[in-house]
C-alpha cells in the first residue's frame, strides 16, 4: 500500500463507524418522493460496510409510519448508503421499529448481464461470497431477488415514484 494510503484509509474508516454507530437496527426513515414518502427500514451492515435496508411497501403523503405498516412484506431488501443519506438529509429519520420476525435477508441478488447494448441474462449473485452465474432466463423463484448492486437515492426514489416491483423487472 503506498504511503498515506494506510492513513487515509483509517481516516475512512473512523467516519463510517462513527455514522455507523448512530445507526440503529430497525431504525425508519422516509424519503421524499413526488408521491409523498417512501420509507425505509434500517437492517445492518453487510459484511462490506453497506448498509441494507428494507423498503417498506407504503407511499404516504404523511411522514408517519406504523408499526402494523412496518410489519407488512416488504417492497425489496437493498444496499443503500443510510448514513451519507442520513447526512446529506436525502432520508429523515421516523422512528426505532420492530424488525418483523418474518423477515429473512436475501441471501442472492440479480444484476441484468448487458454487453454493448446486448442484454446476456442475469447476474445472480450470492451476496455473501460474491459469487455470480449467469442464467438466461429466471425461475418464478429467483424472479423475487433483489438488485445484487447499490442504487443511489434518485434511482430508488424513481422506483418508489413509478411503483416498481421485484416482479415485473425482466
Amino acid at each position: 500500500m503506498k504511503p498515506g494510503l494506510h492513513k487515509a484509509v483509517h481516516v475512512v474508516r473512523n467516519l463510517a463507524n462513527s455514522l455507523i454507530m448512530k445507526l440503529r437496527e430497525g431504525e425508519v426513515f422516509a424519503i421524499p418522493i413526488n408521491k409523498g414518502f417512501g420509507f425505509l427500514q434500517y437492517i445492518k451492515l453487510d459484511r462490506f460496510g453497506v448498509g441494507i435496508v428494507r423498503v417498506l411497501e407504503p407511499v404516504k403523503v404523511i411522514n408517519e409510519i406504523s408499526q402494523e405498516e412496518v410489519n407488512m412484506p416488504e417492497r425489496y431488501t437493498i444496499h443503500f448508503v443510510v448514513g451519507t443519506a442520513l447526512r446529506r438529509k436525502i432520508i429523515f429519520k421516523i422512528g426505532l421499529f420492530e424488525i418483523p420476525s418474518l423477515y429473512s435477508m436475501p441471501k442472492k441478488g440479480r444484476e441484468k448481464h448487458n454487453i454493448r447494448g446486448e442484454f446476456l441474462g442475469w447476474h445472480i449473485q450470492d451476496l455473501e461470497t460474491l459469487k455470480v452465474e449467469l442464467k438466461k432466463e429466471l425461475s418464478p423463484e429467483e424472479l423475487k431477488l433483489p438488485p445484487s448492486g447499490h442504487p443511489n437515492d434518485t434511482l430508488l426514489k424513481e422506483w418508489l415514484e413509478n411503483d416498481w416491483r421485484l416482479e415485473s423487472w425482466r
